[in-house]
């Protein structure tokens, strides 16, 4: 037996399964004589209903169903009217599509009573409500009591009704609706004459009912061709590929998407084993690529991988593997859907990226350390000058600037040799800045005791640079002025965060700060600088004279400033 016939024979069994007569049938099948004569009716719907059904089947269009339907309708129905109605998309609503039993004459006669053409006779879906909808649907050929007047939903005036049933000698209207999940496709309207034949139901109705399905069966058919061409328009022309494959491994569906891709045909995936697909990877990513797809596989997690595809070319390209786990109504694991997507352009504009930012890294590293190298001169020439003055105060002027130019050199230094150019460690940078002040000016420096204490803080230069200097001024005060006459002692640099801001403390416990002297006001250099840089940091500072000299700043980083 072929499909065909499989297909036909399941069809039927539906039909005797969930329709009135054959459930009637089979019910009463044990004390139930077909022969005799009150079963006639059901006699003659038999005799209908096996060609019928078959006929049915074998028509390819919803309007060569529909003519069939009226042929056989006119077969069993004598002198009546038949009007069978279809929806119309683009109105969204139900039309007339033929009617049967009238002649020109009649159908004249009827357009020029009610001043409407027959064909453009339409019922929009949205003014059934739920309860004509159940009315319509129940597979039941139902007698209406309101005639014409129900069938054309009112749209007349009763006195046209009147004069419309009295021409046509209308007797009783029967009403049958076609539905599918909820919603109307088309109707049967049956209305007998005054002196013609009673209509058999009983022979009619399974007619009505085998033709539903048939249509439904019909209508989904097409609807699923319509959703198969759209999804054949997205698989055909998406920018990935589409697959699943099977708790065996094996693929079951590849989109067509592959042949503009990676050039192969689905006919070459399918069926064969994702192992093989695996195969196609780059060597040295085939391990990180099985590696993913096991796991995925086992824990039953989605998973991503970044790897290289051999094309149908030869050619490698980079893509990015998405794969999802698959279950069945159980829960049981049911294989893995997966998407492909081709990343070879942004992968490549990722190298182009990472080579431009190593080369301007690499200019930056220099100009640091050009910047360092420049410093240094600077401080060599500042020294080398001062060899050539005797006044004490200019040495020390000439001293503190070559002290200065060092304390930026230093952050140069320290940004030559890291990894970041943005942000400088304070900890290692305020411990070389100290020592070096120390080692310069004091010529023992065993006899002053250095100790700093600095969290392990990255900053930007922003701030790094001014903090530096004013750290190398308040250091390098306690250097010159705190420890005369080869006095001991010890000078003491804290920095810590507070919340969101910083507090540094730099104190001594040498000679002090005369309390006549008002820091804030003093015209030396080396305080001006002080309260200039403290309020370059936006920050507070004290002065404390007590056993020595403690200066307390307390600052923020600042934000960065673009400079374009």
């Amino acid at each position: 037996m072929n499909d065909e016939e499989r297909s036909k024979e399941q069809l039927i069994d539906e039909i005797k399964k969930y329709r009135n007569l054959y459930s009637e049938l089979e019910e009463n099948m044990a004390d139930f004589n077909l022969l005799k004569p009150e079963n006639k009716p059901f006699q003659d719907a038999l005799k209908f209903l096996s060609p019928l059904v078959m006929e049915l089947l074998s028509l390819p269009t919803e309007a060569e169903i529909y003519d069939y339907i009226l042929e056989k309708l006119q077969e069993v129905v004598k002198d009546a009217y038949i009007i069978i109605s279809t929806y119309d998309e683009n109105s969204d609503s139900l039309k007339v599509y033929k009617v049967i039993g009238t002649t020109n004459r009649m159908v004249d006669l009827a357009e020029k009573l009610t001043g409407v053409k027959i064909k453009d006779l339409h019922f929009p879906r949205d003014t059934l409500d739920q309860e004509a909808k159940n009315f319509l649907s129940n597979g039941k050929l139902q007698k209406v009591d309101d005639g014409l007047y129900y069938i054309t939903a009112g749209k007349l005036p009763q006195k046209t009704y009147n004069m419309l049933e009295k021409a046509f000698g209308i007797d009783e209207t029967y009403v049958m609706g076609f539905s599918l999940k909820g919603e109307m496709f088309g109707s049967v309207n049956i209305i007998t004459k005054k002196k013609g034949n009673p209509l058999n139901i009983n022979t009619v109705e399974p007619i009505l009912n085998v033709a539903s399905v048939v249509l439904q069966n019909k209508i989904a058919e097409k609807e699923l061709k319509k959703r198969e061409k759209l999804l054949s328009l997205v698989t055909n022309n998406m920018l990935n590929v589409v697959g699943q494959i099977d708790s065996d491994g094996t693929f079951q569906y590849i989109s067509p998407s592959i042949k503009t891709i990676l050039g192969y045909d689905p006919s070459e995936i399918l069926g064969k084993n994702v192992h093989q697909f695996i195969n196609l990877t780059h060597p040295d990513d085939q391990i990180k690529v099985s590696s993913a797809f096991m796991e995925a596989t086992i824990s039953y997690l989605p998973g991503e991988v970044k790897h290289r595809f051999r094309r149908a070319d030869g050619n490698y390209i980079w893509v990015e593997s998405l794969g999802n786990p698959l279950f069945d109504d159980e829960n049981q694991y049911n294989g893995v859907v997966f998407s492909m997507t081709n990343i070879h352009s942004l992968k490549a504009a990722e190298e182009n990226l990472k080579t431009s930012l190593e080369e301007k890294e690499l200019l930056l590293r220099e100009l640091h350390h050009r910047v360092k190298n420049n410093m240094q001169i600077i401080s060599s020439l500042l020294s080398l000058q001062s060899q050539h003055i005797k006044d004490k105060r200019d040495m020390e002027i000439f001293e503190s600037s070559q002290n200065r130019v060092k304390t930026m050199s230093l952050i140069h230094e320290e940004l030559y040799s890291s990894q970041d150019f943005t942000h400088i460690n304070l900890s290692e940078y305020i411990r070389n800045l100290t020592k070096e002040l120390l080692t310069s000016h004091i010529g023992d420096p065993g006899r002053v005791q250095l100790t700093v204490n600095v969290e392990d803080i990255n900053m930007e230069l922003e701030t790094a640079i001014p903090l530096g200097l004013l750290i190398n001024e308040i250091v390098a005060n306690s250097v010159n002025h705190a420890f005369a006459h080869h006095q001991e002692g010890e000078i003491i640099v804290d920095l810590k965060r507070d919340g969101d801001a910083f507090i540094l403390k730099i104190s001594d416990d040498g000679i002090g700060i005369p309390e006549n002297v008002d820091f804030e006001k003093a015209d030396t250099l080396g305080f001006q600088l002080i309260n200039n840089l403290v309020n370059q940091l936006d920050g507070e500072i004290e002065m404390h004279t007590n056993n020595g000299t403690r200066f307390i700043v307390k600052f923020k980083e600042l934000e960065y400033k673009k400079r374009f």
